[in-house]
């Protein structure tokens, strides 16, 4: 059991270590707590007691600690296991908004007590398995049920193939630990069948790490160093660009200031000369504009969010760009729902819209389409997606479009390769995702998710 003990609590740590702020890891940390403490508590009686016996070691201030360590680990692994079980499918479901989230978290808890008075302590602990066939088993059973429907219910392909991992890993520890742990043991409960739970949980520790290591995500989360390297990133280029910027300032200020003294002066210039200084005018001002552009672009964002009507802002934003449509002749097609309330930035949340919508145009020739579909996503988010049939992205480069400098359209105009990059950065502050799915010459679709208020 000391196998038990180690696999789960190194199991805990790295899931934990993945994104300490989500929910549904959370919850999936208790349960491996409580498998660890199940390792441990057996471990006390087959292990440290009989080293300690052995070595003559057994005095009985380290046995009364032993025995009271036995008891509360025995106690929470085979308790709280069920409890923790469900409340990780209502969580990780997405179907539960956070108020019947938090109520469930207390409510659920309601036979916990009682299986104190009813739980034998000595000379041994010995579990109510028989009061457990009436909550534990049918916790664990409708946890299955929850999970199987997310997974039907999932529109999105890329959580649908995260669900179906989450689940492959689940399910077999969970299935065993139910038939062998809550039910066999309600029959008879000396038998020592519950112990090939530990082989299943073995397996899907291993298998965790592969598909950790192989794929990046798990649980619907993009491994959290990505994260921290994306972010650092930014930090990067905003310092970075902020020098930049500032040092160019400088000296278009200096050409400005030259020019005012020259300007008054410019009719005693020749034609040419009064061109050339016309010429130079303009062009500090072209260059103080495309530096405010791209300090507007890489510093650093602040979101202050509140409830705003995501199709409100669509609107807005369509409205901006309406010359452009008209002049390609492209068909916009919305679809949206009743409620689209998000929580977030509205003004931060329109510039999103904003570059989408113009990478949409921008990759259309004339009598192009583009659908824009806002739709509750699973409980507590909505998504909304942007599709066109534009001239899409080649899966090389499909890679690279957040990164910061990178663009497949060259380097004209104001264009810096960083309207992509801002759009996934606010979505991060947003406590959102922005995902991207395309096909070269076939089109593009690009799919925000917004969290509600809860």
């Amino acid at each position: 059991m000391i196998a038990l003990f180690l696999v789960s609590a190194i199991f805990a740590i790295l899931c934990y270590r993945y994104d300490p702020k989500s929910p549904s890891l959370r919850w999936v940390v208790f349960l491996l707590i409580c498998s660890s403490l199940a390792g441990l508590s057996r471990a006390i009686v087959e292990s440290f007691i009989p080293a300690l016996n052995k070595n003559d070691m057994n005095f009985d201030l380290l046995n009364t600690f032993l025995y009271s360590l036995r008891i509360f680990t025995g106690f929470v692994s085979i308790y709280f296991c069920p409890y923790g079980i469900l409340m990780h499918a209502v969580v990780y479901s997405g179907r539960f908004t956070s108020k019947v989230i938090r109520t469930l978290k207390y409510i659920l808890l309601i036979p916990i007590p009682f299986m104190v008075e009813t739980t034998v302590y000595v000379p041994d602990i010995v579990p109510d398995f028989d009061s457990m066939l009436y909550w534990a088993v049918p916790y664990i059973c409708i946890a299955c049920i929850i999970h199987i429907y997310a997974y039907i219910t999932e529109k999105d392909e890329k959580k649908k193939k995260s669900r179906f991992i989450t689940l492959s890993l689940m399910f077999p520890v969970i299935l065993t630990a139910l038939i062998l742990n809550y039910i066999v043991r309600a029959f008879n409960s000396s038998n020592q069948i519950w112990r090939y739970v530990v082989f299943f949980l073995v397996i899907s520790f291993f298998i965790f790490i592969w598909k950790a290591l192989g794929s990046g995500s798990l649980n619907g989360i993009k491994l959290r160093y990505e994260r921290e390297a994306r972010e650092k990133t930014s930090k990067v280029v905003t310092s970075g660009t902020s020098l930049l910027n500032h040092s160019i300032k400088n000296q278009i200020y200096k050409i400005n200031s030259s020019l005012q003294i020259i300007q008054p002066h410019s009719h005693n210039l020749d034609a040419s000369c009064q061109k050339a200084v016309e010429i130079i005018n303009k062009s500090s001002n072209h260059l103080i504009e495309m530096v405010d552009r791209m300090q507007s672009q890489t510093q650093e964002i602040q979101v202050k969010k509140n409830n705003c009507d995501l199709s409100e802002l669509m609107d807005e934003t369509l409205n901006y760009v309406q010359k452009e449509i008209e002049a390609k002749c492209i068909t916009i097609d919305k679809v949206y729902e009743s409620n689209n309330d998000a929580y977030c930035d509205g003004t931060h949340t329109k510039e999103v819209f904003l570059n989408i919508i113009k990478n949409s145009i921008e990759s259309m020739d004339k009598r192009g389409n583009i659908r824009i579909v806002i739709t509750k996503g699973n409980g507590n988010q909505i998504t909304v997606s942007f599709t066109d049939d534009g001239s899409g992205i080649s899966e090389e480069n499909l890679r690279h479009v957040t990164e910061p400098f990178f663009t497949t359209k060259g380097r004209r105009g104001t264009n810096f390769g960083l309207g992509l990059h801002y759009c996934y950065d606010v979505m991060l502050k947003s406590n959102g995702n922005l995902h991207i799915e395309s096909e070269l010459n076939k089109g593009t679709t690009v799919t925000l998710t917004f969290p509600l208020k809860g």
